[in-house]
C-alpha cells in the first residue's frame, strides 16, 4: 500500500512544479489601452441677452474634452506620426416628416506632434493660430481639451415653437495613415477615436 501512495504524491508534486514553471515562463499580461474621447462638459452661453430667448442667434461654447490615447496612437506619435483632433459643431433642426436637418456650424482643428530631440509635444490650433509646447503628454491633452468662449457663427432665425439644438462631436486620429491601416481603421477604434454626441438644446 505504501508504494502506490508514494507514486501519487510524487505525481502531484511533479504536476505542481510543472504548473509553477509554466506560470514563471509565461510573458506578463499587459492590458492594452484602447483609448477614447469623452466630452465631459458642453454648454452654450448667449453672446447678447434679449427678452425673447428664441431670438438669440449668437452663442459662445464652453467645453471640456478628455482625450485618452490608444497604445497604437501613442506609439505612432512617439515615432513621428502627426495626430489631429477635430471638434465639430452641428446645428440640428428637427423635422417631423423625414429626418432632422443637420448643418455643420464650425470646426476646431488641433495638430499634435512629438519632437524627439527636445522631448516636447508640439500642439497647434487652426482657428486661433496658437502654438504650444509641453514637456509631457497629459498637459498637452488638457490644453487641447479646454475650449473657452469659442464664438459660433450666427444661427438661422427660429420661431418660438422651434425645438433646435447644437451638437458637439470630437475625434482624434493620425493626420494621414497608409491604405492598409486606413481599411483597418474602419473596423477598429484603435486607429480613430470618436466621442459620442453632446447636445445643447436652445432655449
Amino acid at each position: 500500500m505504501k508504494y502506490p501512495l508514494m507514486f501519487i504524491q510524487t505525481n502531484n508534486l511533479r504536476i505542481s512544479l510543472l504548473l509553477l514553471l509554466t506560470l514563471l515562463l509565461m510573458p506578463p499580461i499587459v492590458n492594452a489601452t484602447k483609448g477614447g474621447v469623452y466630452i465631459e462638459l458642453f454648454k452654450l452661453q448667449p453672446v447678447e441677452k434679449k427678452i425673447d430667448s428664441y431670438k438669440i442667434r449668437t452663442y459662445k461654447v464652453q467645453a471640456n474634452i478628455k482625450y485618452q490615447l490608444s497604445d497604437y496612437l501613442q506609439e505612432a506619435l512617439l515615432n513621428g506620426v502627426t495626430l489631429k483632433a477635430n471638434l465639430e459643431f452641428y446645428y440640428y433642426q428637427p423635422d417631423n416628416w423625414f429626418w432632422n436637418k443637420k448643418e455643420l456650424l464650425a470646426k476646431i482643428h488641433f495638430q499634435l506632434k512629438y519632437h524627439p530631440l527636445s522631448r516636447h509635444y508640439l500642439l497647434s490650433r487652426n482657428d486661433t493660430d496658437e502654438h504650444w509646447n509641453f514637456g509631457n503628454l497629459p498637459a498637452t491633452l488638457r490644453q487641447m481639451g479646454e475650449i473657452r468662449n469659442y464664438k459660433l457663427p450666427q444661427l438661422e432665425p427660429r420661431s418660438k415653437d422651434d425645438n433646435h439644438y447644437v451638437v458637439a462631436i470630437a475625434s482624434f486620429e493620425p493626420a494621414s495613415i497608409d491604405l492598409p491601416l486606413r481599411l483597418q481603421s474602419l473596423l477598429s477604434d484603435e486607429y480613430s477615436l470618436v466621442s459620442t454626441e453632446a447636445q445643447w438644446q436652445l432655449p
